[in-house]
């Protein structure tokens, strides 16, 4: 049973530093950069972390308010289409083949997580909708969000049997076995992201995922200072603090993105229990080595892109 534990967790971190690397590429490059290029735009700055996400940065000869919300919008366009394409288009009951469609449903997952979230907290591509749309975020983050349930939902009921399958032993161990595996492999892939963040220290990526609420206090912060320094008042580390708690007790907002993480599970755990009936079947070698040489090479090209993009 630990081998085939440490076969589906090896597999499962290949898959998902495989879809992750090229969901990011096309997030950024075909889905941000394809339309800025489209609009007449000029790329001026691109940053692709070799575990985590990225940015983008362009000017266009014409600024307007509907492309830079298609531009905004790309990324995540790209990856719902992608998704919806590769969940449509693999049939088949061989464990690549549900794993492949599981992979279009983490995509949707991914996508309209990202526009829920950042539609309802306004940060990374969902900032300039949550500005634009105001009081209307509110349906369209709950529109999203109960999409990601959705697709999270029919990807667990889609791969999560077929995993089960590949560890031996009783239901209960095949279970446990193929939660430790998920653990596992989502932690690995967790810590090298939040990692590389924390190391590189990237003051871009760190605004861009900034969520509105903090600009906000951020903002009002810089100008109590300036109304203390006015009056010539020197204000101490303690009152600052004190002003922070007080602007942060003010600009409360709704958890939203703890309430959808929770949703989220739920659908999982759901799909799990529902899950499509399939046949014991193992991870063989070819599987393994095949996921294994498209992480190194997702992983490697974006390795290069970024270094590509550094040295222009």
């Amino acid at each position: 049973m630990h081998k085939d534990v440490f076969r589906l967790a090896a597999l499962l971190t290949c898959v998902a530093l495989a879809t992750s690397r090229i969901g990011l590429i096309g997030h950024e490059l075909l889905g941000h950069g394809g339309v800025a290029l489209a609009l007449g735009g000029t790329i001026t700055d691109v940053k692709l972390f070799w575990f985590a996400g990225g940015w983008i940065r362009y000017q266009l000869p014409e600024t307007s308010l509907a492309g830079a919300l298609a531009i905004a919008m790309a990324g995540i366009a790209v990856e719902l289409v992608s998704g919806i394409t590769l969940w449509l288009a693999v049939r088949g009951d061989a464990l690549g083949r549900r794993i492949a469609r599981g992979l279009g449903l983490a995509l949707v997952v991914h996508a309209t997580w990202y526009l829920a979230t950042g539609a309802w907290h306004g940060f990374g591509d969902g900032l300039l909708l949550y500005r634009v749309i105001g009081a209307w975020r509110v349906p369209v983050a709950i529109a999203a969000g109960l999409a990601t349930c959705a697709a999270a939902f029919a990807g667990a009921r889609e791969v999560l049997g077929a995993l089960a399958h590949t560890v031996a032993g009783s239901p209960r161990a095949r279970i446990a076995g193929t939660a430790i595996a998920v653990v596992i492999a989502a932690g690995l892939h967790a810590a090298l992201a939040a990692g590389e963040v924390k190391l590189r220290q990237d003051t871009t990526y760190g605004a861009v995922m900034q969520p509105e609420r903090e600009r906000v206090i951020a903002r009002e912060l810089v100008q109590w200072q300036r109304e203390q320094a006015a009056r010539g008042v020197e204000v101490s580390a303690e009152q600052k603090r004190a002003e922070v708690r007080r602007l942060a007790s003010t600009h409360k907002t709704f958890p939203f993105v703890w309430i959808l993480a929770a949703c989220t599970v739920a659908a999982v755990l759901a799909g799990a229990r529902f899950a499509k009936r399939t046949t014991a079947a193992r991870i063989d070698s070819r599987l393994l080595a095949i996921t294994a040489a498209v992480a190194i090479g997702a992983i490697l090209t974006v390795v290069i892109l970024d270094g590509l993009f550094v040295a222009m």
